[in-house]
């Protein structure tokens, strides 16, 4: 009889946790379009939340999960996930910078920040510690760099913070961010690293630099060279993911 981990999982997810590959790639916004030229044996999924697709990657089975955007999405996804299952779960998403950075950059974050104590809302907790501050697995790490050489580009290493609205991006916001020693911002990462070493699971994080939030803005507009950039770096993201998680396949 299914226990009822079980019967939230497939709810969420459409799927059981023994249909999983034992790598994860997530991102909130990339389509599973970026991700099926590169799988085959595809099978889609699709849960009351989550959606994405199995396949065999270079004869690894593995799976992607686009969990829409957010932090409360990116972190139900990996406290849901069975640590004896998934060996590393990979994050691909997407930053604004705010210094030593340039739209459509490659990036691997090495330091993720909350700009609050906000985690404190997800059920996040650290043995009384009031943690703000986490970082990707070591090797993880090493390996996105060498493998983002072998693959032909650069991979530029930073900090995040995390913060918890797109809203508050006002010039006195952007001069507070730029005093904390942030080189970028995003939502989900600082709680994509947290909830991952909660739940034991290797974790890294790459993305690649959508805008600046001080003089290239969300909202502001980009040269059709720009989008076409952003839109090869994510395919170049996802390449990355997978290599990165057949590299896992080896432990």
């Amino acid at each position: 009889m299914k226990n009822e981990e079980e019967k939230k999982f497939e709810k969420m997810f459409g799927m059981s946790r023994n249909d999983m590959g034992e790598v994860l790639l997530i991102s909130p916004f990339f389509h599973t379009k970026l991700v099926t030229p590169e799988l085959s044996e595809q099978k889609f999924f699709k849960g009351m939340i989550f959606h994405g697709l199995n396949g065999i990657y270079k004869s690894s089975k593995m799976t992607f999960i686009n969990t829409g955007m957010g932090q409360n999405l990116v972190v139900d996804c990996i406290l849901a996930q069975d640590p004896n299952k998934i060996k590393a779960v990979i994050f691909l998403g997407a930053l604004g910078a705010v210094k030593d950075l340039e739209i459509a950059d490659s990036v691997v974050i090495t330091e993720a920040i909350f700009d609050t104590q906000y985690h404190k809302k997800f059920g996040i907790n650290f043995n009384g510690n009031d943690q703000k501050t986490f970082y990707p697995d070591a090797q993880l790490l090493e390996n996105s760099l060498d493998k983002a050489l072998a693959l032909g580009f650069d991979l530029k290493q930073a900090n995040v913070i995390s913060i918890h609205t797109f809203w508050d991006q006002t010039k006195q916001r952007v001069q507070e961010l730029t005093e904390m020693g942030a080189q970028s911002v995003d939502l989900e990462c600082a709680l994509f690293y947290a909830a991952s070493h909660v739940k034991k699971i290797k974790s890294i994080a790459v993305c690649f630099v959508s805008d600046n939030i001080a003089s290239r803005p969300f909202w502001g507009k980009f040269s059709a060279a720009e989008r076409v950039a952003m839109k090869n770096k994510a395919s170049q993201l996802v390449r990355l993911g997978l290599e990165l998680g057949l590299e896992q396949k080896k432990f």
